[in-house]
């Protein structure tokens, strides 16, 4: 049974896959999505936006989109848009330069300014539908390219082992000949 093209995350920590840029002392390569969730998001200005609401996977359990919420004052009146993987980079802040597995924050930078962000899709029914259809759709296209290159793979290694085949036999057969003639 075929899994949901994005699901929501709901582990404690995740492998990143996302493009991340990190501060010297920070571990690399283990990112914990409880930190991630509610960090602080800033446009390419860096002047703070929102935070992160939501963080969407897609098949193979990569990162494909962040939900930012915008515009919202006291958790109220704001808007959840999608940055798409690639719009944005995560960086880990040590609170007093100490590794404590505790103290580590995160804050997502996007490469959007603010009128750029205003005008990402909003995080909607519509949107979840048309990218899902769009992945489903991508993953079709991949799998009958992937099908007929190996039709096509198979097709040429039978006709290449045929050839040879002919070949062996026709040098046997003059091999043959030419002991005979001697």
């Amino acid at each position: 049974m075929r899994t949901q093209l994005i699901r929501k995350l709901g582990v404690p920590l995740l492998a990143g896959s996302m493009v991340l840029s990190f501060s010297a002392s920070a571990t690399e390569g283990l990112y914990s999505v409880e930190a991630l969730l509610d960090a602080d998001v800033y446009d390419a200005d860096g002047q703070e936006i929102g935070e992160v609401e939501d963080i969407l996977l897609s098949d193979d359990m990569s990162i494909h989109s962040l939900i930012i919420e915008t515009g919202s004052l006291l958790g109220l009146g704001g808007r959840e848009v999608v940055a798409e993987r690639g719009t944005f980079t995560v960086r880990v802040e040590l609170e007093d330069d100490n590794e404590a597995f505790d103290d580590i924050d995160y804050e997502v930078h996007m490469e959007a300014t603010q009128d750029a962000v205003k005008a990402l899709p909003e995080y909607n029914e519509g949107w979840w539908n048309q990218t899902k259809e769009s992945l489903s759709q991508a993953w079709e296209n991949t799998k009958d390219t992937s099908q007929s290159a190996w039709e096509s793979t198979k097709e040429a290694t039978s006709s290449a082992w045929h050839n040879v085949r002919e070949g062996v036999d026709s040098m046997g057969d003059k091999a043959k000949e030419a002991t005979n003639n001697n």
